[in-house]
């Protein structure tokens, strides 16, 4: 028996987790497969409307106006302890994470758009669309989706220099199918970055900063960086392409190890499917295993599996919406038709998304009348009511937030 099982591999889950086994606890954290890290940019995100006052500003007026939001449970000052050993662990493992609480940068996607950050990996670092001059933005014919001329276009229509090329793909063995990790592995390889700088260095012109596909290596992706800009003669930056996200797997991998380290576990492929419990505590949960059910059970539980977006809570046809680890009870529309009210259009977006768990102040599922469902049992992240992350521009940083609270709450029982 453990003496805490942590659902979901998410940001949520593995900095919960991170917490228990940095406070002594041997966490067990179950999964059905990889978290949101492999599907985002890597950046951290605060708060994206943040333009006038700053991210950690902005957050505080949410908190103010909307104390039901999951930030609320957090507060400004959680947040800032939870990024705080999130960019430690990350300067620890040679992926150090730069930028402000206080100042959104704004950065280029893989089709041109400027999406606005708070955090970001220093090889990424260079890319602010604030620094002024020309871009030069470089890719391969044989990495899918990312288009070089097109997000130089694109960028170019915002008022900003810039010009896209294609490189010659350096001689290698491989002749098949290139995905975002063959390339971050090919980098990896010092005839193969040596070769990719000369292009660079040739392409350059008056470009004063190069952007690359966020593929800059899996193993030491800062050392990448550094050679590159040597050889090249200009500043690096990488720029996200669509999933499997590579500054996602290497978020996991730092995550997952520093976790082990301090004496917890990760069953990836270990789908829970549903809870058992009683007189206010939930005592086991039943996984997906090749012929049976396994059951796991601890003293207590953190559920981050996600919202609509990531599994963690389904619908049908009848507009029918629940929980779908622990059958907890759930804030959300009570019927089909008001998702499509015109509110649909409204500011604060489609009503579905901000469906979740409510929780007390400790993160505790409450049901329809405000009282606990399981004292033993922490909810964080997208599983959580009363947030939009995608349209508020606040995922990442709500997760790795929530995450960490709930970590230190249960740590706490």
């Amino acid at each position: 028996m453990r003496d805490t099982i942590v659902i979901g591999a998410g940001f949520a889950g593995l900095m919960g987790a991170l917490a228990l086994a940095e406070a002594g606890h041997q966490p067990l954290v179950l999964a059905k497969g990889q978290g949101v890290t492999h599907w985002t940019s890597g950046t951290i995100d605060l708060w994206a409307a943040a333009a006038d006052r700053g991210p950690r500003a902005a957050v505080a007026d949410v908190i103010a106006a909307q104390p039901d939001h999951p930030y609320g449970h957090v507060g400004v000052a959680g947040i800032d302890e939870a990024l705080a050993r999130f960019r430690a662990l990350m300067a620890a493992a040679r992926y150090p994470y730069v930028g402000s609480l206080d100042r959104n940068v704004l950065l280029p996607t893989a089709i041109g758009a400027l999406r606005p950050a708070a955090l970001m990996p220093a090889t990424m670092a260079a890319g602010d669309a604030r620094l002024g001059g020309a871009l030069l933005l470089a890719g391969f014919r044989e990495l899918r989706d990312f288009f070089p001329p097109l997000a130089a276009a694109n960028i170019t229509a915002q008022g900003i220099v810039a010009r896209g090329v294609y490189l010659k793909l350096p001689p290698i063995r491989r002749r098949l199918d290139f995905s975002a990790r063959t390339f971050a592995q090919l980098f990896d390889d010092a005839g193969f970055r040596e070769d990719v700088g000369r292009q660079l260095r040739a392409a350059r012109g008056d470009a004063t900063r190069i952007g690359l596909p966020a593929v800059l290596g899996l193993r030491d992706p800062l050392a990448v960086v550094s050679e590159l800009q040597a050889l090249a003669g200009a500043p690096i930056f990488e720029i996200p392409t669509l999933p499997p996200s590579v500054p996602g797997m290497r978020l996991f991998a730092i995550l997952r190890d520093a976790i082990t380290r301090a004496g917890g576990r990760l069953q990836v492929g270990s789908e829970v499917l549903r809870a058992a419990g009683d007189a206010g505590q939930l005592a086991a949960v039943y996984s997906e295993a090749a012929a049976r059910e396994q059951e796991h059970r601890a003293g207590s539980f953190l559920l981050a599996t996600g919202g609509i977006a990531g599994g963690g809570i389904a619908t049908d046809y009848t507009g029918a919406v629940w929980e779908t680890a622990l059958g907890l009870p759930l804030r959300a529309p009570m019927a089909r038709e008001e998702w499509f009210e015109t509110r649909f259009l409204h500011p604060d977006g489609q009503p579905i998304y901000r469906a979740g768990v409510a929780t007390d102040e400790r993160l505790r599922p409450l049901d329809g009348h405000g009282r606990v469902v399981y004292q033993n049992v922490a909810v964080a992240g997208a599983a959580l009511a009363g947030a939009d992350p995608v349209r508020e521009g606040c995922y990442s940083g709500l997760t790795l937030a929530t995450g960490w609270q709930a970590g230190q709450v249960l740590s706490r029982l």
